[in-house]
């Protein structure tokens, strides 16, 4: 036999009473299955149980990765997608949403009804260094196609808007963000369709700091705030999909945006500043790097 299982014994085995356990803040999370845990729900499960939340998930697709990065995807049908997450909806009360990865227009517009129909709950939109595309022969979708669904139909709906830096240029430069002048961004482009906040992030731009800055919509003259974190050796996956999860594990515990922005990504530096190498390919972060402390 292996060694057995060490887990903190005594009192809790004492007193045992029949009356449930208050239910931690619920998550309900769309995404696709990452095999590797670097993204995906499965990050998302990670952090999410590692911020005191109980996260729960609607698959957006299947993938094919590992370590090194995505080999290939299916998409799964809008109608599932649809399925999934109102028959959570019906049983459970969902404290926020996090939208990850998804693989078609139709796929956009099945999670915007369902955020409509649920338009109390705060909404964390991840837009990542990588929009996914799709691989669905009954779709073919470019991820164009599926950015533009996303920018007229989620950005609207979304609380907060995660975005890496070089994806928002890039959007701009295609013309699916409008900017006013030279001196808009395309952060501020999300504001005006409609979102309350944007937090732009720096991981992929180049220098020795890594600054995030986080932006308010509305009527209000408060200026871009800038987060500045010293870079990381090493590359790393999902650190995009562990801040946006984070926020929403915040927003679900009952934060505000500003204090929960700076929070997460404490979290966050943490956990890629404990990230291991599993693979051949990048580095994961580390979610419960909490519980390896003396």
């Amino acid at each position: 036999m292996g060694r057995a299982l060490s887990w903190p014994r005594g009192s809790a085995f004492r007193d045992v009473s029949l009356t449930a356990a208050p239910t931690p803040p619920l998550v309900l999370s769309f995404a696709p299955s990452d095999p590797s845990a670097g993204g995906g729900v499965q990050a998302d499960l990670l952090t999410c149980a590692s911020m005191g939340c109980h996260a729960l998930t609607v698959l957006t697709g299947y993938t094919v990765q590992d370590s090194a990065g995505l080999e290939d995807n299916d998409a799964i049908a809008p109608e599932w997608i649809d399925d999934q997450a109102r028959s959570l909806l019906e049983d459970m009360p969902v404290r926020a949403f996090k939208v990850g990865g998804l693989f078609s227009a139709e796929a956009v517009a099945a999670v915007a009804e369902i955020l409509a129909d649920y338009s109390a709950v705060p909404v964390v939109l991840h837009l990542g260094a990588d929009p996914p595309g799709s691989n669905d022969a009954e779709t073919e979708d470019s991820a164009e196609e599926i950015m533009a669904a996303v920018i007229e139909l989620l950005v609207p709906q979304a609380t907060l808007v995660v975005a890496d830096g070089l994806l928002l240029e890039q959007l701009a430069a295609d013309g699916l963000l409008d900017l006013e002048d030279d001196d808009d961004t395309g952060a501020r482009s999300l504001l005006r369709r409609g979102t309350a906040w944007v937090l732009a992030t720096g991981l992929h731009q180049p220098g020795e700091i890594v600054v995030n800055t986080l932006y308010q919509g509305g009527e209000t003259d408060e200026p871009s705030t800038e987060y500045r974190w010293p870079r990381l050796p090493g590359k790393f996956r999902g650190a995009g999909a562990t801040l946006s999860a984070a926020l929403a594990a915040l927003l679900a515990s009952g934060m505000e945006v500003r204090d929960a922005a700076p929070e997460a990504q404490e979290y966050t530096w943490q956990a890629l500043a404990s990230g291991f190498r599993p693979g051949m390919g990048r580095m994961l972060p580390d979610r419960f790097f909490w519980a390896k402390r003396e």
